[in-house]
């Protein structure tokens, strides 16, 4: 059997160089966790530092952490060619930083709406372009776009706005880069119990309704998302690219019509 060349996938992500955006924490760090206990060489990037290298700490891969600003062309350009120089070229990127604000269209400020774009749309564009240029045969992408990529939601025009760019930008990238055997995918995960939520702007949210909203009754956990991405890097996912997977515990699919309480009904 012939050995895959460096920078190639063959039957599983032993060795595999993989490059994880927003592994701080939340679904970036629980993915990059997973990627490394499957064997891959992770390079975990975040602008926070502290936590970014604390985390790297736990699955072993503190002395590849690199700080990456993902809005910078060339931080990118220096951590891919740091990922060649070390024998470990560029086979799988998962870009995963990404921030949200909640504020209606009306309140919403020209520089917070730039801010989520260059942080979310642009941010990805670079990590594709990055990949489009690195990456060999068997390569892959996975962006993260969200289930507001997929579903309008009041309050977050810049953040949809965003998601539903990467979405777009994802596909056309598989088309693009299909011939030379990379893939690119999405994964748009819905209410997943992270950090992105705890934030002032949605302090005002009824979390306990949103949540009876959920087909299954519950927020997902970024260990359930990173098991999704690492399954889109993987050769046994080998024919699948250009897709949308959601992750949303079934809020996609649609809606139940709410039932009258029987004690009011009577």
């Amino acid at each position: 059997m012939t050995p895959a060349r460096p920078g190639c996938l063959s039957g599983d992500l032993e060795g595999a160089g993989v490059l994880i955006t927003g592994a701080a924490n939340g679904i970036g760090a629980a993915t990059a966790s997973l990627f490394a206990e499957r064997g891959a060489t992770v390079y975990p990037t975040d602008v926070d530092v502290e936590r970014g290298l604390a985390a790297a700490a736990t699955y072993g891969a503190a002395e590849r952490f690199r700080v990456l600003d993902v809005r910078d062309e060339d931080a990118w350009e220096s951590v891919a060619a740091d990922m060649a120089a070390e024998g470990t070229p560029l086979t799988v990127l998962v870009n995963s930083a990404g921030a949200a604000i909640k504020a209606p269209i009306a309140e919403t400020t020209v520089g917070s709406f730039r801010r989520m774009l260059d942080l979310n749309l642009v941010g990805t564009f670079l990590g594709v372009r990055t990949a489009a240029r690195h990456m060999n045969k068997g390569g892959a992408v996975v962006n993260i776009s969200s289930l507001r990529g997929v579903l309008a939601t009041a309050e977050l025009g810049a953040y949809g706005a965003s998601k539903f760019g990467v979405r777009a930008l994802t596909r056309v990238a598989a088309i693009e880069l299909a011939e030379r055997g990379i893939r690119v995918n999405d994964v748009c995960p819905g209410s997943i119990d992270t950090e992105i939520t705890a934030t002032p702007d949605f302090a005002a949210d009824d979390m306990d309704s949103y949540v009876r909203s959920i087909p299954m009754q519950r927020r997902g956990t970024p260990t359930e998302v990173a098991e999704v991405i690492v399954f889109l890097a993987e050769p046994r996912s080998s024919y699948i690219t250009g897709v949308d997977l959601l992750v949303d515990g079934g809020t996609g699919a649609g809606a139940r019509t709410p039932k009258k309480n029987a004690e009011t009904s009577s």
